[in-house]
């Protein structure tokens, strides 16, 4: 309730800034789940007929079992040789209940497109298989973003939201909290305490007796 004269309330900003956390949570978790997409790993294909066909640039090559030099070599549809070289650490992943190993990977972005892949093999039963370059750790690092980020900008924008409501609950609790309490006194406007309706008898008249040290009076 404002009165006549009485300077504006000043509106809070925060639930402003709360808001523009919601808004900028949505948009860095749908980064993320689009990250989780594109970098989620898909069943790669047998390199047996020798030809496989990438969807998307890069190149990947996987076994059955770990291998530590992968026996294979690689050209594109022109007959040029792509150099692979193996990762730099241990990359597995598993779908549909059957794992893959990472072994080698192109050293450059090949374009999507046919490749031909030979992998000669004579001292393990490994099976090969291939794919469009991709990450084991891009793909944790899409989920583990997708889920702070969340936490993050979702829990900023509660705590905003609440500080602010209770700066405003405050701003507009009343001054007096004890309405039945007399304020304090003001001179000029009533005695305080307020009188009482008491009389009192008028006082006899002054009647002073005989002075020795007056003649008359002797």
């Amino acid at each position: 309730m404002t009165y006549p004269g009485a300077p504006a309330e000043k509106k809070s900003i925060l639930p402003k800034i709360a808001v523009a956390c919601f808004v900028v949570g949505a948009l860095v978790v749908g980064f993320f789940v689009w990250r989780i997409v594109v970098t989620a790993p898909r069943t790669p294909q047998p390199i047996e007929d020798g030809v496989v066909h990438l969807t998307k640039e890069g190149l990947t090559i996987y076994a059955s079992i770990p291998v530590l030099t992968p026996p294979c070599e690689v050209q594109d549809a022109d007959g040029n040789d792509v150099p692979i070289k193996p990762p730099t650490g241990s990359e597995t992943i598993t779908i549909n209940g059957e794992s893959w190993y990472v072994v080698a990977r192109s050293t450059r972005t090949v374009p999507a497109g046919d490749y031909s892949i030979s992998c000669t093999d004579d001292e393990t039963s490994a099976t090969y298989a291939a794919g469009p370059k991709s990450s084991v750790v891009a793909f944790v690092l899409s989920i583990l973003g997708t889920v702070f980020s969340f936490l993050i900008f979702l829990g900023l924008g509660i705590t905003l939201l609440a500080v602010g409501a209770v700066k405003k609950r405050r701003r507009n609790r009343p001054a007096n909290t004890f309405p039945n309490q007399p304020g304090p006194y003001q001179p000029g406007t009533y005695p305080y305490p307020p009188p009482q309706n008491h009389t009192f008898p008028e006082p006899p008249p002054y009647n002073p007796g005989p002075n020795p040290d007056r003649p008359q009076d002797r």
